[in-house]
């Protein structure tokens, strides 16, 4: 007979994993106990030495779906002769950590419950086990119990404790465990804050939706807005009551099947729709099958599968496809208590369906990207957040993450908490729940930082929330923080060469940078090579109004001849006033970014409009662009001050002429695309030559174009390179607040 003490650390609460070990110490004929703990999962168990053998084995290779096991310590002790094994009380420990579990979604067997007439949980709308369910969401403190989250409102039934009780039921110490009779109930409200009085929330809501009205309904993180998403009509509404003129929405489709009668569907894509993480996929769609103001100009859209048991009762009447966009005003952060969405959404819904169960973490749903055949993360919420990597030496430390698409990181204990997408914090309201979000995070992990790591931009919002901290206070550029993403990720620790292309980002000489060839590693940078710069006129106002860096790039390839190709392209008389503005240099800041160069053949191809959301124009430019042209554009790579200078002239030339021959813009876009994939490949060599480095790491927000990615990817590797970019963490801004703290750590660890 032998006894072990063991400590389980990673993703093992909030999971089944308790139960899972109750059933294999019992299996095993073991004695002792099994508890959560702020640590981790502790197991203390007595038995023959082969049984306990069996119950290691069966510890570290089954488990629940969602298990993550980052460490096990087993220590021996000295037998005091359990009598039973049982699951204890949690308890708090002094060391360690344990991680909490993003919301998971609903599972087959809940799925079933909920479709049968005979089981007690029969359409209810919040039924969940140890399998599924909302857990980051409700959570406040750890360890994961139910009086550490907004279920503590809820007293169990006597079946429903009795579930909680049995061993044999899937329902075993689920903390969040509920019915009809004693959990969360539905409650359906007009835009005047009046209670409609009905039996079945859910069925008059299928029946407004049919008769095209729009709803906020919560879901798991928050509310959404939703409509019938074959009503053109109603989407229209939408837009204009949501002041949201062309951004693409996300849609809800009844199951796989009905996916596939509007999108293009392979096997990993269908994988991760599928998977209990439940995100919005961005698929092809089959030409002409949804109202195309669902994606205005766009060939891709935005799809997830039901993920709570509301979402299934929805589709339970002829609905097929429900536009499902996170309800907030335009900008705002997604709203999450009822009072909120009461008072701020009355203009633009016609009811509300709200329920009592309060969400304490609001989060977004997450988005990916199928590309190159594997899954790439582009915004981290629901279901992917919080993450967990290890950071071996890592001091405690926070990161605050960046202007645009913000998330921070937290370090505790040497492990990484990269926080759940929470938006651009351009205005009061985001950053109030920035600064929320923070307090929540730090305080269920009572982590306390040594290290502050902030974006180096001198107008950064950052500046004044830094004096809130105390420890040291480092900053950090922003491309370095891309691709330090890029090379922690793939626990890269060689110099590498690294393409950074992106919208903006402050630089060492105060410019602002973008299209940036860097020789890289997690401590240090330096800049061998970027984009030729030209004049942003009227500044921030550029990124808004692609027009004025199409006359930017004009006007520095043509000087005095530009006149001429002004009228080509029918620019307005107030359009070519922009030239005075660039030949004064009035309010006109340098910017080497890919992003404008985008931007600016965009307007040049018909994008002549301003742009309504963050990558607008460039998206315009991916989508048009024809498949099968291999043709590209002349450019020249200077050398300038030992540095490599990517010069556009012949680009635009290039463009402008094939403009004049009236090629289609489509066939322009793609010759557009190839030279930049050509111009990124023969500079990376020209580095490479004189480096001696066969490396290379891509990120930035621009690298989120398949087209661009793929072709670099591919042409690099073709010619010998060892590629490394992003995929469980964003390549846009959303992986900044991780480079941050990869490189502050670094270089304390030097």
């Amino acid at each position: 007979m032998v006894r072990k003490y063991i400590l389980v650390t990673g993703l093992v609460q909030g999971i089944g994993f308790r139960p899972y070990i109750y059933k294999i110490a019992l299996k095993n004929n073991l004695k002792g106990f099994v508890k959560n703990s702020n640590v981790g999962v502790i197991i203390d168990i007595e038995g023959e030495k082969s049984s306990i053998g069996n119950f290691l084995y069966q510890l570290k290779e089954g488990g629940p779906e969602a298990l993550s096991i980052d460490k096990i310590v087993i220590e021996d002790k000295e037998l005091i002769n359990y009598k039973v094994f049982k699951i204890e009380k949690s308890s708090k420990e002094s060391r360690g950590i344990t991680f909490i579990s993003p919301d998971l979604g609903t599972c087959k067997e809940c799925y079933k419950e909920i479709m049968n007439k005979e089981n007690k949980r029969y359409m209810y709308p919040f039924t969940n086990c140890t399998k599924c369910g909302p857990r980051y969401s409700i959570i406040k403190s750890l360890p994961y119990d139910r009086f550490a989250t907004t279920m503590n409102f809820f007293n169990m039934c006597n079946e429903c404790n009795e579930e909680y009780k049995n061993i044999l039921n899937r329902r075993f110490h689920a903390e969040s465990n509920c019915c009809a009779i004693c959990g969360p109930k539905l409650q359906l409200i007009d835009n005047e804050g009046r209670v409609v009085n009905t039996l079945n929330p859910i069925e008059e809501v299928i029946k407004f939706l049919k008769e095209d009205k729009i709803i906020s309904i919560k879901g798991i993180g928050g509310f959404h807005l939703v409509c019938n998403g074959k009503s053109e009509n109603t989407i229209e509404l939408l837009r204009k009551r949501k002041y949201r003129e062309r951004k693409p929405f996300a849609v809800m489709i009844k199951d796989i099947e009905t996916v596939k009668k509007y999108c293009y569907l392979s096997k990993e894509e269908e994988k991760i729709l599928s998977s209990n993480k439940r995100p919005i996929v961005v698929l092809d769609t089959i030409e002409d099958k949804l109202p195309l103001n669902i994606a205005p100009g766009n060939n891709t859209l935005g799809v997830m599968l039901p993920y709570s048991p509301i979402h299934y009762l929805l589709f339970q009447k002829e609905l097929e496809v429900l536009v499902m966009t996170s309800a907030n005003l335009n900008g705002m952060p997604i709203v999450y208590k009822n009072e909120d969405a009461i008072s701020q959404l009355s203009e633009i819904v016609d009811y509300h369906l709200i329920n009592n169960r309060e969400i304490y973490n609001a989060i977004d749903d997450s988005v990916v990207r199928v590309i190159l055949g594997e899954e790439r993360v582009i915004r981290r919420g629901r279901g992917y957040s919080p993450t967990y990597l290890k950071g071996d030496g890592f001091k405690e430390s926070i990161s605050l993450g960046s202007y645009l698409k913000n998330n921070f990181c937290l370090v505790t204990k040497e492990n990484i908490i990269l926080s759940q997408y929470i938006g651009n914090l351009d205005n009061v309201e985001t950053l109030k729940r920035y600064y929320m979000s923070i307090r929540n995070l730090s305080g269920i992990y009572n982590a306390k930082p040594e290290l502050i790591v902030y974006d180096f931009h001198p107008g950064g919002f950052s500046k004044g929330y830094l004096k809130t901290f105390k420890g040291k206070k480092i900053g950090v550029y922003h491309h370095h923080a891309h691709l330090a993403s890029v090379l922690f990720e793939n626990r890269e620790k060689d110099k590498v060469i690294g393409v950074a292309y992106d919208g903006s980002g402050f630089g060492e000489d105060g410019a602002i940078w973008g299209g940036e060839f860097l020789i890289v590693d997690c401590k240090k940078f330096s800049r061998v090579g970027h984009l030729n710069s030209v004049q942003m006129p009227g500044g921030d106002k550029a990124v808004k109004e692609p027009v004025r860096m199409a006359i930017s790039y004009l006007y520095k390839t043509y000087k005095n001849k530009i006149d001429e190709v002004l009228n080509l392209i029918n620019f307005n008389l107030i359009e070519k006033k922009y030239i005075q503005i660039i030949r004064k240099n009035i309010n006109c800041p340098k910017t080497s970014s890919m992003g404008r160069l985008f931007d600016a053949v965009s307007y040049l191809l018909g994008f002549n409009r301003n742009v309504t959301y963050e990558g607008e124009a460039a998206i315009y430019l991916e989508n048009i662009s024809i498949a099968g042209v291999v043709e590209s554009y002349y450019f020249d790579i200077d050398l300038k001050n030992q540095k490599y200078i990517i010069n556009t002239d012949k680009i635009i030339i290039g463009v402008i002429e094939d403009i004049k021959k009236q090629i289609k813009p489509g066939i322009i876009s793609r010759k557009f695309h190839n030279t930049i994939i050509k111009l990124t490949l023969e500079l990376c060599l020209q580095i490479s030559n004189v480096n001696k480095i066969k490396k290379v790491a891509l990120s930035g927000g621009v690298f989120q174009n398949k087209i661009l990615l793929e072709g670099v990817y591919n042409a690099l590797k073709q010619n010998g390179f060892i590629v490394y970019i992003n995929k469980q963490v964003p390549c846009n801004d959303g992986g900044i607040s991780l480079g941050q703290i990869v490189i502050a750590n670094a270089r304390e660890m030097e």
